[in-house]
């Protein structure tokens, strides 16, 4: 990464387990920068379900002609939570980003119910219960999408100018899942997807074999990122049952499925990156991750 102090940083967040050590999100009320004026909103699922708190961070540095470039990301609490202000710093210097991320109406970094239904793909067209924890039901991800075409992007346009030709999706595990599936079902949305961690054992694996049919794809880009260290896919306090349940589940898709993804969409003409973070856990990915994506870009 190009900070060594903020790589640090970063990983003090998450614990062994890989999982988030701050519950409560900081920022869900405001934030201040002298780099980003940040705008809050919120919006109601279709079915009345969820509520999304909606928040456009835009440079005060001068647009573009064309418009700024805009990075869209879900898990939008705990994106904001981990932007750090060196972050904001280093992206105003050179062509920043509006950062436009989609959380929920809660103090929570991540909705467990509202991003399982809405960050995973149906099964034949109905709802499917989430195999990790069955009181969870997935399947929404198609209405998410019309979701953020029909009202996240107008949202966002009317803050400030967006140049459509240059927009990102980044997700992390639920969410890398939800941007591969945007990209199957929509290729031509954004420009650029960035998937971290995507759960691709998912259906049984049946998602995984639908993104190996994709077409369409060439002149988009794609970034994909794996952590590779074990122990941040196991359950906090090693619960047996669990460990065997996440076993079986990832056993759906191949080891290197990521990997496959990649291969398989370059040689349909998308300009591909893979990138494996060995020290890396699930958990501690995601900002690592969402660093990659905010910079995706200026690369």
């Amino acid at each position: 990464m190009k900070y060594a102090v903020l790589l640090c940083v970063l990983l003090t967040v998450y614990s062994a387990w890989g999982e988030p050590v701050f519950e409560k999100a900081k920022y869900t009320d405001g934030r201040q920068s002298p780099f980003y004026t940040f705008y809050y909103d919120k919006a109601v699922s279709a079915d009345g379900r969820r509520t999304y708190r909606i928040i456009t961070g835009v440079p005060k540095a001068k647009a573009p002609e064309k418009g700024y470039r805009a990075v869209y990301a879900v898990d939008g609490n705990a994106v904001i939570h981990h932007i750090t202000d060196a972050q904001l710093e280093k992206l105003a210097e050179n062509d920043p980003p509006v950062i436009v991320a989609i959380g929920y109406d809660a103090d929570v970094l991540f909705d467990m119910p509202s991003r399982t239904y809405d960050f995973t793909p149906s099964k034949d067209g109905k709802p499917f219960k989430d195999e990790l924890d069955p009181s969870r039901v997935g399947g929404g991800a198609s209405q998410f999408i019309d979701f953020i075409e029909r009202t996240v992007f107008p949202l966002s346009e009317t803050k400030t100018h967006i140049d459509r030709d240059r927009r990102t999706l980044f997700g992390h595990s639920y969410g890398g899942l939800f941007v591969l599936s945007a990209l199957s079902e929509r290729p031509r949305l954004f420009s650029r997807y960035v998937s971290a961690d995507p759960s691709l054992w998912w259906q049984e694996g049946a998602f995984f074999k639908k993104i190996m049919q994709t077409k369409d794809v060439s002149g988009i880009s794609l970034l994909m990122m794996k952590g590779a260290s074990a122990e941040g896919y196991l359950p906090a306090k090693g619960d047996i049952e669990k460990v065997r349940m996440r076993k079986k589940l990832y056993a759906n898709a191949p080891k290197d499925a990521a990997l496959d993804v990649v291969r398989k969409l370059s040689a349909e003409g998308m300009k591909t990156q893979y990138r494996e973070y060995g020290y890396l856990s699930h958990g501690s990915l995601f900002p690592v991750s969402l660093d990659a994506a905010l910079f995706a870009d200026k690369e």
